[in-house]
């Protein structure tokens, strides 16, 4: 396989009139929406935009998303989406660690602008229905990698954010795979676009698959408000789901509350974290149907394994692995178990990335002779099932969304009457984790709750931010003076 937005092109040039997008209440044919794909690759290339350039796209999910992600591919680039939530000094560390050549904005990010310029990225930006207001000249060159698609972000178990590139091969094969395993999904169906197409599972599943193949999205520049989310599946005809747990969760309680959905939902896939009994039988009291449970990693491109029936699915499994992914379960050594064992999963194919970008250690650290340890404790029983266990690492899951503690953590130190602090994940009933923090206030001086989450809000995301803070004399530690979060999980 070449090049994605090849494929793309020609199903749009071959079936113009079919439905592509569904966005603010109008359906984009695939004929206008390559109309807007070959506009931005103008603007792009006007710009001085070329081959082995990263085009960084700070925006929510839009047509002009996908339109960017498409022209720099047709102009042999590469493009680094990032969470249009996230806080300025998060982006810009990113898109530089990224080597980005230029930046696209949506307006809602023009607050990037200053800092941007402080740093010398050139940056445009973005509207609904054309590229950008300004040309930019002189683009910074940086050296591409052969066949690279897109660098994710996704946080890794060292608090560090982790730079993932992903190929054009590596995609279009997880892509091709899932299709042709999940059974329910079929020609002409409608999925929900709703997951950010900054995250790989958004991206990949929600936002690619449908525009590679014979499908159609209902795409949303957000969740919030679910009433607005039910109204479009409604209008749109979407009748296949693709989510989280927390985002089925939402449903299901507007569900409850007098709001309707169609008997035409005929799928509803979940990944991005353990999906509760509880919530799988609620779905299917209210949609008829259960959840198709998955698992994935921003490195596998991403799926790895997912549940390919109804008839076959076993609850509390993310189903068997995909054909393309190869996998094994080994100790702490890495040494290979019995099938059954509990350990940690390693899994190598054509979809698996071959390293982390830029960062010659952690690649070491995780890739070994093609094979990548996920740090997933996992059992995979006779008939190929995976059940996830645990967490290897303290990563925190928020609504499908890792998060840091050491990132957490560092924001409350700066606050001027925080001591010390300690951040864990406390499970919820049905919305997977939200986080918790331990302070230890300076000088006996116990600052108000709400002024933590104020100073909070300014410098986090808002699924970063603790939702519970607990004010504490001391902190549980290690031998070597490290705050003992397994301890504080214990309380």
């Amino acid at each position: 396989m070449d090049r994605l937005d090849k494929e793309i092109e020609s199903i749009c040039r071959r079936f113009p009139w079919d439905r592509a997008i569904w966005f603010n209440g109008v359906w984009w044919s695939r004929g206008a929406f390559w109309g807007l794909v070959e506009a931005v690759t103008e603007k792009l290339y006007d710009s001085g935009f070329k081959s082995g350039m990263h085009l960084g796209l700070v925006m929510p999910n839009c047509p002009s998303f996908w339109a960017h992600v498409l022209a720099a591919w047709r102009l042999g680039g590469a493009v680094v989406p990032y969470n249009h939530r996230e806080p300025v000094n998060a982006v810009t560390s990113a898109l530089k660690h990224a080597k980005v050549s230029m930046v696209v904005l949506s307006k809602e990010r023009s607050n990037l602008v200053d800092e941007l310029n402080r740093e010398h990225i050139p940056w445009g930006l973005a509207l609904y229905d054309a590229p950008f207001k300004e040309s930019v000249q002189a683009l910074p060159e940086y050296p591409g990698q052969e066949g690279g698609a897109v660098i994710f972000y996704t946080s890794g178990t060292g608090g560090k954010p982790k730079a993932v590139p992903l190929s054009h091969s590596s995609l279009y094969m997880n892509a091709i795979s899932c299709i042709d395993q999940v059974e329910p999904i079929k020609d002409g169906d409608i999925l929900l676009n709703a997951l950010p197409n900054s995250h790989v599972l958004g991206f990949s599943i929600c936002g690619l698959l449908p525009l590679l193949l014979n499908l159609s999205q209902c795409m949303l520049s957000s969740f919030m408000p679910v009433k607005n989310v039910l109204e479009a599946i409604r209008s749109s005809e979407t009748n296949v789901l693709v989510g989280v747990p927390m985002m089925y969760q939402f449903i299901t309680s507007a569900l409850s509350q007098g709001e309707s959905l169609p008997r035409r939902i005929k799928a509803a896939i979940s990944g991005g974290d353990k999906f509760p009994f509880a919530l799988d039988e609620i779905l299917e009291k209210y949609l008829g149907i259960g959840v198709l449970e998955g698992y994935g990693l921003t490195e596998a491109s991403p799926v790895v394994a997912v549940n390919r029936s109804y008839s076959a699915r076993k609850l509390g499994t993310v189903g068997p692995a995909l054909p393309i992914v190869e996998t094994k379960v080994c100790d702490h050594e890495g040494k290979e178990l019995p099938k059954g064992h509990e350990g940690v999963l390693w899994i190598r194919g054509g979809s698996v990335a071959d390293g982390y970008f830029e960062d010659d250690g952690l690649t070491d650290a995780f890739f070994k002779d093609g094979w990548f340890n996920t740090g997933d404790i996992v059992s995979i029983d006779d008939d190929g099932y995976i059940r996830l266990h645990s967490r290897e690492s303290d990563v925190i899951m928020v609504g499908g969304f890792k998060v840091f503690p050491e990132e957490v953590e560092e924001i409350l130190l700066k606050h001027p009457l925080v001591k010390e602090a300690a951040v864990i994940g406390v499970n919820q009933s049905m919305s997977g984790q939200i986080v918790k923090a331990f302070i230890v206030p300076k000088l006996d001086k116990q600052p108000a709750k709400r002024d933590i989450w104020s100073h909070c809000r300014r410098l986090l995301a808002s699924y970063k931010i603790p939702k519970i803070i607990e004010f504490v004399d001391n902190l549980p530690k290690t031998a070597l003076g490290k705050a003992k979060r397994s301890a504080l999980r214990e309380e």
